[in-house]
């Protein structure tokens, strides 16, 4: 059974569970371009598909000292995501799938020497995300990621998710470094251009890859696509 096989079966008891992605932006000569990555075929859900880096939160996304290591307000984010507590943990869980899917890290004077460090990491130890921040003194740039929608996946799916969208530039000097496990093809892409692999069956998408990239089309600077479409998060300074 292929993954998109398996992402059509009807299941109507599959449980719902937070997650997070990461569109990550930079600028090119023809505008915009977005990081994607194709998901491993073997994957349970929508496997060989082309997505954006992202996943289901982690207990330890919602662990209170993260507010010592980034600059978000809670009370802020709560009320950005609507919900009544730990709305943090989804700023956390995209930029920590992003180091492991991708091998970038938006943090404060990051490089990518030491992106590499972090998802070597949290290959080992996936639940170890803050204490590679604390040992490294590290601190998130959450500010750098605007929020930009909510999708939850239909019923019928094997898996479903209720998955925040982040926007977020692209922390210059960091090349991605794929996974080869959950990711294993990495590209730099205009949204136009990966609507055309889409229309032309040479790329599977999803449906809210395809309506974000619909939605990312037609800017002409990583600046301008973020004012039009990105909500900036509370700062505790703010």
């Amino acid at each position: 059974m292929t993954g998109y096989e398996a992402f059509l079966l009807t299941n109507q008891s599959v449980p719902i569970e937070p997650a997070a992605t990461i569109v990550v932006l930079q600028d090119s000569p023809q505008g915009p371009k977005v990081l994607m990555q194709q998901r491993n075929p073997d994957a349970a859900f929508v496997g060989g598909a082309w997505v954006f880096p992202g996943g289901k939160l982690d207990p330890h996304d919602r662990d209170d000292r993260w507010m010592q290591r980034c600059d978000l307000c809670p009370e802020g984010a709560n009320r950005m995501l609507e919900l009544d507590q730990h709305a943090h943990a989804y700023w956390i869980a995209a930029i920590r799938e992003l180091v492991e899917e991708a091998g970038i890290l938006v943090a404060e004077g990051a490089n990518g020497k030491l992106a590499q460090a972090a998802q070597m990491h949290l290959q080992q130890q996936p639940s170890g995300f803050i204490e590679f921040c604390d040992a490294h003194g590290l601190q998130l740039q959450t500010g750098q990621l605007k929020y930009l929608s909510r999708w939850i996946t239909p019923q019928g799916n094997p898996k479903r998710y209720d998955t925040r969208f982040f926007l977020c530039p692209w922390p210059q000097g960091q090349e991605p470094r794929q996974d080869d496990h959950e990711a294993i093809n990495t590209r730099w892409v205009t949204p136009q251009e990966a609507l055309s692999h889409f229309e032309q069956d040479e790329w599977l998408l999803i449906l809210p890859t395809i309506m974000t990239l619909r939605q990312l089309s037609g800017f002409d600077s990583v600046n301008a696509l973020l004012s039009a479409l990105g909500q900036a998060p509370d700062r505790k300074n703010q």
